[in-house]
């Protein structure tokens, strides 16, 4: 069965320790059987598993863990999706360019106005113009409550003195938080590019 990410109402955070069940091993394997959809988001806790499936299913898949003894914790939407939560979740993510570089809020809008400019940066109105599974897998994974790299840019000023904007990583991530209407959005920049950012109005 296939589930669009935007039907998931909830994350069921479950510890890997939990999951030497075999029976629950099992029943994993055979997801179809129980009209179950699992997803694990590739950015997932390597201890920890995060299941995510349509809401009506949440009340099954309660049982079964009942059943089998294996704790967990419900993460609801509500929370996970909140805004304010989600800019406090948002860390710094080292290029590796060995510079010393800043977590800084940028306007959103600008940001994406800059991008624009050029199209192998930009990311459309959810996802067009990217990929979609990159896309679809964020928003699944906004919802499980984990802290979130935040995208890198840099920007550089030409020799015609045009100050070019770009997205080093995390092109899809920024295109979730700015189509959730979320204005003011955490990246990771360096020293030299938030003088530049500065000069064109992004913070």
């Amino acid at each position: 069965m296939n589930i669009s990410p935007i039907g998931f109402k909830g994350t069921f955070c479950i510890e890997q320790k939990d999951l030497n069940n075999k029976k629950f091993t099992k029943i994993l394997s055979k997801k179809d059987d129980f009209e179950l959809s699992f997803q694990v988001s590739g950015y997932t806790n390597p201890d920890k598993l995060y299941v995510q499936m349509p809401y009506e299913f949440d009340s099954q898949l309660m049982k079964l863990l009942a059943k089998l003894s294996v704790p967990y914790k419900k993460i609801e939407e509500d929370d996970s999706l909140d805004p304010d939560n989600i800019i406090k979740r948002i860390v710094i993510c080292p290029s590796g360019h060995n510079k010393e570089e800043f977590l800084q809020k940028v306007d959103a809008d600008k940001l994406d106005s800059e991008l624009k400019k050029d199209p192998a940066m930009h990311v459309g109105y959810n996802g067009k113009n990217g990929s979609g599974i990159k896309y679809d897998r964020f928003k699944a994974f906004l919802k499980t409550n984990q802290e979130i790299r935040s995208p890198i840019i840099y920007l550089r000023k030409l020799p015609c003195g045009e100050i070019e904007t770009h997205i080093y990583d995390g092109r899809h991530r920024f295109a979730v938080l700015r189509d959730m209407g979320i204005k003011q959005i955490p990246v990771t920049i360096d020293k030299d590019s938030l003088e530049l950012a500065k000069e064109i109005g992004l913070v």
